[in-house]
């Protein structure tokens, strides 16, 4: 109905205007009565004003309308009535979209306000960094752990770590989390994701002081590296005090010592077995000892300038010698001249260690189609080794304990290898973690912080 009457007043001036041309030509042409003509000429020319600014008004209002809900204003009214229904109608309509812009836009206020306070009471530490490297609604929590304010640089987090900045600005979201120490000695958990607005993308960061959780957890592996250590001796020491007992009661008779006559082959024999198994277990107890040694007395790293690529490589040429290896399938990425600052011999200890586990993991279980993949790639100062496989998976309880000093699966394993290639990557600043990247391969992936 509006459109109608709005095409019915647009077609009366139409016709007005039409109207006044044709008299005013009749009057020129045929009565030449030019008076008439200029009168008539004059209404014609103030009618055509008048409609464009009529529509020019209207164009203007909604024009200064949008312009205002594109900047946020809502205070912008509509025009008194034109005096036209379907422009009237036009004009409310707007008028209401004005009001739910409003009432949005005092929602979205609302629960801006709601947000900040939720993050203001929050015991975690947030914050977020933008565009420009800025950081932007900090928490209480945060300052406190990290002694940073709104809008200071993103570099200021140098104070506590010099790589943190770029671990916070640059580092990939897929190992989105890091624990660095401040200066009162707490340790830092830095957990990252992302978000992309309209203009920038933002990275919003929790961090949280598990310093207590770390210390608990440190106490709790040296229980569990004491138990350890205790099993395993008591192990071997048990059956060479009970067999030494036995053997001396060989030689003894009412606590006295028995005559060589006495003496009967079968005593000879189980004597022998007797001390052949007490060699046997001194011979494992002091093979266990020296893997402790091992452990707890690692080397200085040498550090040097080395082809990463040659390493794996031959390590993986040396893995290649064990029994049925040629049975495995063997995927490997390994681009050539990959130099980094590390020492050579140890990180080849921890590349070869974890090849034998993946080895041992395929052959030992028999699957149909066994495959190794490897791959190696450098991003900046990072340089990361995977290793994959797609024997048994490790059940999750297992899976946080593996890297445990002295904790094992195996048979004859000592539980030294993954635990020492642990503590050989922290010692030069790297890591070495499991995760399965892919569905049905258990990955292994060795981080290393190089310089090219």
């Amino acid at each position: 109905m509006s459109n109608k009457n709005f095409y019915i007043h647009i077609t009366l001036r139409l016709f007005f205007i039409i109207s006044l041309s044709i008299a005013g030509t009749y009057y020129v042409l045929i009565e030449q009565n030019y008076w008439i003509a200029s009168a008539l000429l004059v209404l014609l020319v103030i009618t055509v004003v008048l409609l464009i600014k009529y529509f020019n008004n209207i164009n203007r209002w909604m024009a200064f309308f949008l312009l205002g809900i594109e900047n946020e204003d809502t205070t912008l009214k509509p025009p008194p009535k034109s005096g036209n229904k379907s422009i009237d109608d036009v004009y409310k309509g707007m008028n209401r979209l004005n009001d739910i812009f409003k009432s949005a836009k005092i929602e979205i206020n609302t629960q801006e306000q709601y947000f900040k306070k939720v993050i203001k009471q929050s015991a975690t530490g947030l914050f977020s960094i933008n565009g420009n490297n800025r950081i932007i609604n900090i928490n209480s929590a945060a300052t406190k752990l990290t002694q940073l304010y709104e809008f200071h640089h993103v570099n200021t987090f140098r104070h506590i770590d010099a790589a943190l900045p770029k671990f916070l600005t640059h580092h990939p979201l897929d190992q989105n989390s890091a624990i660095f120490e401040n200066q009162f000695g707490q340790k830092l958990l830095f957990k990252l994701s992302e978000i992309k607005t309209q203009n920038e993308r933002i990275r919003l960061v929790a961090v949280s002081d598990i310093t207590k959780e770390l210390d608990n957890g440190e106490v709790e592996a040296w229980i569990k590296l004491a138990r350890t250590l205790s099993h395993e001796i008591m192990n071997n020491i048990a059956p060479i005090t009970t067999l030494s007992q036995v053997i001396s009661s060989y030689y003894k008779k009412e606590n006295q010592a028995i005559e060589v006559e006495e003496l009967n082959p079968k005593i000879i024999a189980n004597t022998i077995k007797g001390l052949n198994v007490i060699q046997d277990r001194s011979s494992g107890l002091m093979k266990f000892v020296e893997n402790y040694r091992k452990f707890t007395k690692l080397p200085k790293p040498e550090i040097h300038s080395t082809d990463i690529s040659e390493v794996l490589t031959g390590a993986l040429l040396a893995v290649g010698t064990y029994p049925h290896f040629d049975q495995i399938k063997v995927q490997f990425k390994i681009p050539k001249k990959v130099f980094i600052e590390t020492d050579a011999q140890l990180i080849s200890q921890v590349i070869h260690n974890i090849l034998k586990n993946a080895y041992e993991s395929l052959i030992q279980s028999e699957i149909k189609n066994p495959i190794l993949k490897i791959s190696l790639q450098q991003t900046g100062t990072q340089t990361s080794i995977e290793i994959s496989n797609n024997g048994p998976s490790i059940p999750p309880e297992i899976k946080e304990q593996i890297f445990v000093p002295f904790f094992t699966t195996k048979e004859d394993g000592t539980g030294v290898g993954l635990s020492l290639s642990k503590q050989i990557m922290l010692k030069m600043d790297g890591d070495i973690y499991v995760t399965e990247k892919e569905e049905g391969f258990t990955c292994f992936v060795i981080n290393h912080n190089a310089k090219t």
